[in-house]
């Protein structure tokens, strides 16, 4: 599968889409899909993206053709849309503020609430809306969260990619006079101007990060009792480890964020870049903040808002529409033998099944053979090229027929059994009934979602099971 992924940042743009389209290639990575990740931007981009292959060159005036393509633009215009959505199997637009009437596709927005963006319904266009889509990097998808402390003894400056209106000094002079006993750690990009001013408020109590990995992001957020950040990605980050934060707004596209963050609560908004009194409502942020339950608080609200796997939730239902629209349902073939077999003896189908053991290659033949010629089985596929997503079996010995399916294993997690049951419940006019071990809490809880409702418990070949039935 072709997927490209086109964003832009460095310098003049910020590093907040370049940051957020990373943890999405890194998402279909997660799937073993490698993406090609352009950037229009500069060199600067390198220092976030130093584990990826990326292209940076200015692709506002290029045409991709690919199964799929997600943009994160502020600089395209509809009309470069309009070409993707023409030109792609499927379009996926990362949008902030309903910037766009987005052409056929799925539209991505994962912000905290979205509700009076003014997203209207319509046919060819697939929301994922909210906070279960902010997408993070890896090393956030299963984070270890803060431990709150009795008192504030670490704080963190982190002003994002370029410290653009050059508030980290003027912060960290502050705090060394006001908190001279405080620890602070400072993170310094690549992309600072004002790396000797900052170094020239280092003292006993300051330590100074520059360039880091994510890695050590993580470590210098995890290590500090309060952070004082800008109100961009960063601030997703913070929210899924749980640091306390103190926001300031750096530029005009954030305030609907800020607004966002405020009305949840885990932000203590000290206002904007260029407000008169900003160091004094910093001051009275922290002190507020020195009470443990009032951070304890804000970090419940931090670690409930951003669980951290928002890409995989992108990317998961960025696929799952993809197969929808490109496979094919139909009867097995003669040729679908092997590829049967390999599913048949994967590892969690087998546990899944009354009879656990492998199948031998032979007895699979002849078992298969037979199928083609049962007039009592209806056997189908899910097919996408030259690949089999999944099975799905109709026996029709009992009063009702009996359903059965599987999906090959780099197909789930998808969502693709939805799908695949779906269309093999159009086939049936009437009742249907699966059979289900006790122990399978998964599949149990799956066809449950079906509609599919216990009538009964069963033993099958030595198996305590359950027989569930719908229609």
């Amino acid at each position: 599968m072709e997927v490209v992924i086109l964003t832009e940042g460095g310098k003049d743009y910020g590093y907040g889409h370049v940051a957020r389209c990373s943890s999405i290639h890194q998402a279909f990575e997660h799937y073993n899909i490698s993406p090609k990740f352009i950037v229009n931007g500069d060199e600067s981009i390198k220092s976030i993206v130093s584990d990826m292959n990326v292209e940076i060159i200015d692709w506002l005036s290029d045409t991709f053709n690919a199964e799929i393509v997600l943009i994160d633009s502020y600089l395209a215009d509809l009309t470069f849309y309009e070409e993707i959505s023409k030109n792609s199997s499927l379009g996926v637009y990362v949008d902030d503020n309903n910037r766009l009437n987005y052409p056929k596709g799925i539209v991505v927005n994962g912000t905290l609430d979205t509700s009076d963006m003014g997203y209207l319904e319509r046919d060819e266009i697939t929301y994922l809306l909210g906070n279960e889509f902010i997408p993070l990097r890896k090393d956030f998808w299963n984070i270890q969260k803060l431990k709150i402390n009795d008192s504030i003894e670490n704080i963190l400056i982190t002003m994002g990619g370029n410290d653009l209106r050059n508030l980290t000094p003027k912060i960290l002079e502050f705090l060394n006079d006001n908190f001279p006993k405080v620890n602070k750690k400072v993170i310094i990009a690549d992309s600072f101007k004002n790396t000797k001013e900052i170094e020239s408020l280092k003292n006993e109590h300051v330590e100074l990060i520059y360039s880091p990995n994510s890695d050590e992001i993580i470590n210098a957020m995890s290590s500090v009792d309060l952070a004082i950040s800008a109100s961009g990605q960063t601030l997703y980050e913070l929210a899924c480890i749980g640091v306390p934060t103190v926001a300031i707004g750096i530029i005009d596209n954030q305030k609907n964020n800020i607004k966002n963050w405020v009305n949840q609560g885990f932000i203590e908004y000290a206002g904007c870049w260029n407000d008169d009194n900003l160091l004094k409502n910093i001051l009275g942020r922290i002190n507020y903040l020195q009470d443990k339950k009032i951070r304890f608080d804000k970090r419940l609200l931090g670690i409930r808002a951003v669980n951290g796997k928002g890409s995989l939730n992108i990317v998961k239902n960025i696929l799952k529409e993809f197969y929808k629209n490109n496979s094919t349902f139909r009867p097995i073939q003669k040729e679908d033998c092997l590829k049967i077999f390999e599913i048949a003896n994967d590892d969690e189908v087998r546990r899944s099944s009354f009879n656990s053991e492998k199948i031998p290659l032979e007895d699979h033949k002849n078992w298969f053979k037979n199928i083609l010629n049962d007039d009592s089985v209806k056997f189908y596929v899910l097919e996408y090229e030259d690949d089999l997503i999944g099975q799905l079996r109709l026996d029709f010995d009992e009063k009702y027929p009996v359903i059965s399916i599987s999906l090959n294993k780099k197909y789930r997690g998808l969502g693709l059994s939805k799908i695949l049951l779906s269309k093999g419940l159009e086939l049936i006019d009437g009742k249907v009934i699966a059979y289900i071990k006790k122990e399978n809490i998964r599949s149990i809880s799956f066809f449950k979602s079906m509609g599919f409702k216990k009538e009964c418990d069963v033993v099958i070949k030595n198996c305590d099971a359950l027989k569930f039935i719908k229609g």
